[in-house]
């Protein structure tokens, strides 16, 4: 079965600490983001994934000035 939506994993997906390196936002801000929605993720084993293309849109979204 094939599905036409990309999937949110398509570019690959970083631990928090990753997320935390790539985006300077920090570890407790992106768990808030998480738990309140605005940041998807899901839990592998003991790990925490973030989608990194989530995480480019979200960094997109919140640009001033020069964004959407």
């Amino acid at each position: 079965m094939t599905d036409s939506k990309p999937s949110l994993f398509e570019e690959g997906a970083m631990t928090v600490r990753q997320a935390v390196a790539f985006s300077g936002i920090s570890r407790s801000g992106l768990y808030e983001l998480m738990s309140n929605g605005k940041l998807p993720w899901t839990n592998v084993g003991s790990r925490r994934l973030i989608p990194k293309s989530s995480l480019l849109t979200l960094l997109e979204e919140s640009l001033q000035g020069g964004g959407r």
